[in-house]
This record gives structure tokens, C-alpha cells and sequence, in this order.
């Protein structure tokens, strides 16, 4: 409907398990409890009517029950994160030690081999919102999901480029708010916050 409003409220999974500094991506690695008072600050600030979406790993789906109680989230294998193929499981200095001929100056399109690159990952991220946002216009949508798929999804909310994108900081269980409308027939969104951090 032209004018209706869509939210949309990202929240990023907690912090995982031994995972500092490697690429974990699809690893369907455990988060680390959700201090419960934390938990609750984030939770008042979420509307008490929403739909709620995350991605299809565990520690998405944790997060969205830590600050839910009983919540059954829709998985979007769209809003999965980004897929690092034979990298996953390393550190990040093994990884660039082992391909320094790589145009690191240029992320987006570096594809780990039997992955995908952040360009993949935007595109299906890209499709994923705009199908939700037919689908569920006029609603808010809380979805618990990845550091990337966030930024691919804040790229597209402010038209910006890809490599801009990756520069944006996420944190760990902060929230993002966007906003979207159908105005005579175009599409328009509109940008609340970018990783607040409860408390900070």
C-alpha cells in the first residue's frame, strides 16, 4: 500500500564462542550468554507487536530467544551469514599470510575458495528484504542476524556502495533501525540508528 510504513529492527547476535579473530561465517557456532539484564534493557526498547526473523544459525536463533522469552523466529535463509568456504575455521593472519596476492584493498569482491564473496552476500540480502517488506508492509520486523548481512542491508537502505558498507561498525547485540515507504511508486527508506549499543 503506497504510504505505508515498514520497520525494520536489526539486532546482531551475541559474541560467539573461541572464535576471536577467524573467520567462523557459516560455522554454526554457539553464542555466549546474554548477560539477562542486558537482555532486558534491549528488550524495552523493542515494539511488544512484531514479526520476528533471524537468521538460520544458532546463535542468531539463541539471541532472538535471549531476548524474547518463547520466541519462534522465522528463519531467512537469506539473512544467513556470509558463507567463507575453506577459510572458515581460520585466523584471519593465517588466511592473509596465505594469500597475499589478493586485492585486499578491495573486499567486496574477494571470494574465499568454495565461498562467496560480500557482493553474493548483498545480492541474496538485497532479495531477502525486499521480498519481506512486500510481504509483511505496514508491519515491524525484528530481525537478529550478522554483521554483514546488516551492512548489506544498511547499504541498501542508504544507497551506498558495497565497500563503504564493510567500513560501518556493528557490534555484537547492537540494534539498527530502518524504515521504509512506497511513495508514488517509488521505493523509500529512511535510517533511525546504526549500532546503538544499550547502555553506551
Amino acid at each position: 500500500m503506497s504510504g505505508t510504513r515498514t520497520e525494520w529492527i536489526w539486532i546482531r547476535h551475541a559474541p560467539v564462542q573461541g572464535q576471536e579473530n577467524r573467520y567462523y561465517g557459516q560455522l554454526d557456532v554457539a553464542p555466549e550468554p546474554v548477560d539477562p539484564s542486558l537482555a532486558a534493557a534491549i528488550a524495552r526498547r523493542l515494539p511488544a507487536t512484531a514479526v520476528w526473523l533471524s537468521s538460520p544459525l544458532v546463535r542468531a536463533r539463541a539471541t532472538a530467544l535471549a531476548l524474547k522469552d518463547g520466541a519462534d523466529p522465522i528463519a531467512v535463509a537469506a539473512f544467513n551469514d556470509q558463507n567463507y568456504g575453506l577459510w572458515q575455521g581460520r585466523s584471519f593472519n593465517d588466511v592473509f599470510a596465505a594469500n597475499r596476492t589478493l586485492d585486499w584493498s578491495n573486499p567486496v569482491d574477494i571470494q574465499p575458495p568454495e565461498g562467496e564473496t560480500f557482493f553474493d552476500l548483498a545480492t541474496r540480502v538485497y532479495e531477502g528484504v525486499q521480498r519481506l517488506t512486500d510481504h509483511y508492509a505496514g508491519h515491524t520486523l525484528v530481525s537478529v542476524a550478522h554483521a554483514n548481512v546488516i551492512r548489506a542491508a544498511i547499504a541498501l537502505a542508504l544507497d551506498i556502495d558495497l565497500g563503504t558498507a564493510l567500513r560501518i561498525e556493528v557490534a555484537p547485540l547492537s540494534v539498527t533501525r530502518l524504515g521504509h515507504r512506497v511513495v508514488e511508486g517509488a521505493s523509500q527508506w529512511s535510517v533511525g540508528c546504526i549500532n546503538h549499543e544499550t547502555g553506551s
